[in-house]
Formats: structure tokens, C-alpha cells, sequence
């Protein structure tokens, strides 16, 4: 009897489980329900990030899977090329050099095709403080960073902490010409790929316009868009002077391709045609943003036509609300060309002062001028062979200090291609209406300009930062809990989207902005995974890339509750999470069947 009883024991603690709940894994691993998930580490979302942040070109950070670095460095160093810097033991990881040619995206590429490899990363750069040039005039450049009036100012600073230039990115500087050899404007000169020799005299891209190396002199009808005037030369340095290279000044946008079109004389003076010629050859050439310091008081049917195909082919206009001679004057009363044609990829900008008041000369319009930006005492580049001084006053040689719409104006233009290249999934309309709505509200502005403000580059470029370290934890067979944070400064809400599997990510709920957590419990089904991912949303409309993604795994059907002396024994389904109490019903008759064999031996 005591055999008889020691085995009725063993089954009746076989058959009870334990008490704490568990999560079975599609791997049959088990988990502690609401224990979040990684994030999820892919080629993509480690290259959408480094095109927005700034890291050490030519290098890699590569993190091993365990157990495998000293032979998976080997042998893709020899087959890629790539030399190690340094070991980090405790990470399983090295720094890694990259061989000429090789850019870092393309070896992020490859290192995580590799099985061995748990991921690659670019090698970030880290500051102490917002990002301040060391260009030697930047303390002078008062309207990137005003310290005689702080606030009074773009906030560059900040904004270059997000994104300080895009070397794809192309403007078109429609004006006297640039003075394409300045030592702070020639790393940034736009290069014509299909026609690049400048000497050869041939039309190798067949546009009509034989070797526009650099772009073209539409007043000479020559390839050479050299700055008489200083004008333009001026303007190309708000947008687009290299900047944090140890010379002169800082532009708006530190990296970025100018190309100079030339269709204004020695005098400043140009002609509709030209414009109209050069507009077009903007297009063709792939210009995203065109900049446009100039006005008139005439209507022509051919330059809105012209700047209408550049509406049609998706490039930004940013154009001079005008000078009133005696003052400024309202542009919805007395037009100024182009600024008051009504074309929805267009820009018109008036010009503040240091002390954030519309300056004393600038045109404005409730209707008619977008936005103001800083267009007093700005200092920027000028041709240094010319034999006169094209403002006057000069900090140095190469470079004067000027007053005019003409100047507000590219520093609305290099905003927009900061834009463009945080955010190249936005269109030039979603561009436009970002630096409309995220400006700095000024009372002088109010109901002089349609945004009633001056430009805010932090504001405009923050407003939707993606938002990241999304992690989805188990709360039930029915609901998970999601948690992220939040770094856009001007959301209007967040948008959750779910991806069941086998499915495709789709939008299953909005939440308020400044909101970071969230409860779904809309149709989700037991022991089944689920990925989510989120982004941030204006009324714009625009929206943020997305964060992470995060997945999650829902627990299996709830417990029933015990009856008629079950003691919560019970036997799980492996896989399913279904438990039925079939082992302990079986006991009773299974001691019956021994009891029966054991009586028939003593017979």
C-alpha cells in the first residue's frame, strides 16, 4: 500500500503547475508576463537616423553576437577592408576604420548582412553645449544668435544640433552672380555632373548651355557666373557659407550646393527673360529651392509662368517682400512682383531688425509676405576683388555688413533647406507651412504678415522629432501597455499603428501631443505577438519619422476559476495556453485499476 500511495504522490504533483503566470514564446522560451521587449535593431532604422545626426565619417561602431568577434572581425576585415581602432570587451564590440570609397552607410549595410554581427552603427559625436560655430564672425552673425537681444534671433544654435546641412541638397542663387572662388562659400559651389568641365567648350548634358560647370551667366550668355555686383554673393553666404571651418562667417545651412545663376548686371539690374531662362534651368538641373532677392512693381504673365512650373515640379520659391523707398510699404495695396503672385510653393519675407521689430524700411502684407526674418546689419561675404565696397561697412576683408529684404531672404531659404533635409519625406508645401507656423510671434508682425512672426529655425526643424525608445510590455490575454518618449516640441498627437502577424502596420489609434503611453486593448487576440511602432502628427498635415519598432506577446486565455476541489492543479497545453485538469480526473480511476491488479495477485 505505501508503493501504491508513494505513486499516486508523483502523479498528483505532476499534474499541478505553478502558481506565477508565464508568457510561451513562439520559440518555446518563456517569459514573465509584462516584461517589455527590445527594441527592434534594423538596417534601416540605424541609417534613418544617421542621415539626421551628426558622427565621424570614415568610422563604425560594431557590436558581435556572442562568442563571435575575434573571428567574424577577421574575416570581414578582410573582406571589406576595414582596419580595427579599438576593442570594447565588455560590449563584445570594436571601433572599426573604413577603407577609402567606402561610405558609412554602405558599410552599415554590410556589416549587418553578416549572421555574426548584432548590429553596426556610425560612430556619433557628442558636444557639451549647443552647437556655436568657430567661424571668427559667427558673435557678429546676430541674427543666427543674438546676444545683444537674446531670443531676438533663428536660434541656430539649437537647430544645428538637429541637422546643420544636406550635401545633396541643391539652391539655386537667381541674382548678380557668386563669387564661386571665396574661400567660405567654394566647398559649397554646386557642380554640374553632367557637364563638368569647364573648359571644354562641348554641351555634354545637351541642355543648351555648352560646359555649365557650375552653373551660367544668363546676362553675358556664358558659363561664368561670376559676382560683379556683390549682391549675390552676399545673399549665397546667409544661405550657404561653410560653416565651423574656421573662416569668416556661418550660413544658415552649413552644407549644401549653391548654384549661381547669374541674370542680374554689375548694376543689379535684370530682365524677366532671364529669370524666366534661369528658373527653368533651375528645374531641369534640380534645384529644390530657389532664392529670389529681388522686385519689381510689374506683373508678368511669364515670370509667374515660370515660377508656376517650378510649383508644378516641386521646388520652393523664397523670394523679397521689397524696400519702400521712403519706409516700408503694404504689399496688399501696392503690389511688389514676385512676391504678391498667389502660387502656393511661394515664400515672400520681410525684414526684422535686432531689436525684433519690422524694420523701418521692409514692405509687409497681411496677405501677401509669409513670414519676416532678420534683414538688418547682416554680415556675410562679398567678392574680395571688388574695387568698391558693395554696402560699406566690412569687419574684414571678404565680407560687409547689409540691410535689406534681400537679405531676410536667404535666411528663410537656407531654413527651408534644413527642412528638406531633416525631413525628406516632406513636400515643399509641408516645407512652407513649417517655417509659416513655427515662428517666433512678434506684435510688430501682427497683421503685417500672414505667419504674424519672425522665422524660429529650432522651432520649425523640432517640431516633429520622431519619437524613440518605444517598448510594448504584456499586460493581458487582451491588452499591452506601450511607452515612448517624446521629443517633438509642436505635435499635435501621436499616431500608434499595429502590425499583427503575417499583416502589414496599420493605424489603430490617435493620442494628444506630449502624450507618451498607451493601452491597447482594441481586438487583440490571446498568445499572439504583436509590433507596433509610432509617430509624431501635426494638422499641417506632416508627420515624423517613425520611432523603434516594439513587439509584444498577449498571454494565453485566462485561468478558470477552481471547482469541486481541483486546488488549482491543472495541466497546460503546451503552446496555446489552454489548461484542462484531464490528469487529475484520471487519478481516481487509475488508483482503481492498480487497487483491482493488487487484490487480483493476492487471489
Amino acid at each position: 500500500m505505501k508503493k501504491v500511495s508513494g505513486l499516486l504522490l508523483i502523479l498528483l504533483l505532476v499534474s499541478c503547475g505553478n502558481s506565477r503566470d508565464a508568457v510561451v514564446s513562439p520559440t518555446g522560451m518563456t517569459a514573465v508576463a509584462g516584461e517589455p521587449a527590445a527594441p527592434k535593431i534594423t538596417v534601416q532604422s540605424i541609417l534613418a537616423v544617421a542621415a539626421k545626426n551628426s558622427y565621424r565619417d570614415g568610422e563604425l561602431i560594431v557590436k558581435y553576437k556572442p562568442g563571435t568577434r575575434s573571428t567574424s572581425s577577421l574575416r570581414l576585415q578582410g573582406t571589406l577592408g576595414t582596419r580595427k581602432m579599438r576593442g570594447m570587451a565588455l560590449l563584445n564590440a570594436e571601433q572599426v576604420k573604413l577603407p577609402a570609397g567606402l561610405s558609412v552607410g554602405d558599410a552599415i549595410t554590410l556589416y549587418m548582412q553578416d549572421p555574426d554581427v548584432e548590429y553596426a552603427e556610425p560612430n556619433y559625436l557628442r558636444s557639451v553645449r549647443s552647437t556655436f560655430p568657430n567661424d571668427p564672425l559667427f558673435s557678429a552673425q546676430w541674427a543666427l544668435s543674438n546676444r545683444l537681444v537674446p531670443g531676438a534671433d533663428m536660434h541656430m544654435p539649437q537647430a544645428w544640433d538637429i541637422v546643420s546641412g544636406n550635401s545633396g541638397l541643391v539652391i539655386a542663387v537667381i541674382d548678380t552672380g557668386i563669387d564661386y572662388t571665396h574661400p567660405d562659400l567654394a566647398g559649397n559651389i554646386w557642380s554640374n555632373p553632367g557637364d563638368p568641365d569647364c573648359a571644354s567648350g562641348s554641351d555634354s548634358d545637351h541642355n543648351g548651355y555648352a560646359a555649365d560647370c557650375r552653373g551660367w551667366n544668363f546676362v553675358g550668355n556664358n558659363n561664368n557666373p561670376m559676382d560683379d555686383d556683390g549682391h549675390g554673393t552676399h545673399v549665397g553666404g546667409i544661405i550657404g557659407a561653410v560653416g565651423n571651418n574656421g573662416i569668416g562667417i556661418a550660413g544658415v545651412i552649413w552644407n549644401v550646393k549653391l548654384m549661381p545663376l547669374k541674370i542680374l548686371d554689375a548694376t543689379g539690374e535684370g530682365t524677366v527673360a532671364d529669370e524666366a531662362a534661369a528658373i527653368e534651368y533651375a528645374i531641369a538641373k534640380g534645384a529644390q529651392i530657389i532664392n529670389a532677392s529681388f522686385a519689381g512693381d510689374t506683373f508678368s504673365n511669364t515670370e509667374k509662368s515660370a515660377i508656376a512650373a517650378a510649383n508644378a515640379s516641386g521646388v520652393l520659391f523664397v523670394t523679397a517682400a521689397g524696400n519702400g523707398d521712403t519706409g516700408g510699404s503694404d504689399n496688399d495695396v501696392t503690389p511688389v512682383y514676385p512676391g504678391n503672385y498667389d502660387l502656393p510653393n511661394m515664400i515672400s519675407v520681410a525684414a526684422t531688425d535686432e531689436q525684433d521689430m519690422l524694420a523701418s524700411f521692409s514692405n509687409y502684407g497681411k496677405n501677401t509676405v509669409q513670414v519676416a526674418a532678420p534683414g538688418v546689419d547682416i554680415v556675410s561675404t562679398v567678392p574680395p576683388a571688388l574695387t568698391k565696397p558693395f554696402c560699406g561697412a566690412s569687419p574684414a576683408p571678404g565680407y560687409e555688413y547689409c540691410d535689406g529684404t534681400s537679405m531676410s531672404t536667404p535666411h528663410a531659404a537656407g531654413l527651408a533647406g534644413l527642412l528638406e533635409s531633416y525631413y525628406p519625406n516632406f513636400s515643399y508645401q509641408q516645407v512652407r507651412a513649417t517655417i509659416m507656423r513655427y515662428v517666433d510671434l512678434l506684435p510688430t508682425l501682427q497683421g503685417r504678415t500672414a505667419s504674424g512672426g519672425r522665422v524660429n529655425a529650432y522651432k520649425a526643424l523640432s517640431s516633429l522629432l520622431a519619437p524613440d525608445g518605444l517598448t510594448a510590455a504584456t499586460a493581458s490575454s487582451s491588452a499591452i501597455t506601450l511607452s515612448w518618449t517624446d521629443h517633438a516640441t509642436g505635435e499635435d498627437g501621436y499616431v500608434i499603428e499595429r502590425e499583427a502577424p503575417g499583416g502589414t502596420f496599420s493605424e489603430i489609434d490617435r493620442v494628444g501631443p506630449g502624450v507618451t503611453t498607451y493601452l491597447d486593448n482594441k481586438g487583440l487576440l490571446p498568445s499572439t505577438a504583436y509590433a507596433y511602432r509610432v509617430s509624431a502628427f501635426n494638422t499641417i498635415p506632416a508627420s515624423s519619422a517613425y520611432s523603434n519598432e516594439a513587439t509584444a506577446t498577449t498571454t494565453g486565455s485566462p485561468q478558470p476559476p477552481p471547482s469541486g476541489g481541483g486546488g488549482g492543479c491543472s495541466v497546460a497545453a503546451r503552446g496555446t495556453g489552454s489548461e484542462a485538469d484531464a490528469l487529475v480526473f484520471m487519478i481516481p480511476l487509475l488508483a482503481v485499476y492498480i487497487m483491482k491488479r493488487l487484490n487480483g495477485r493476492g487471489k
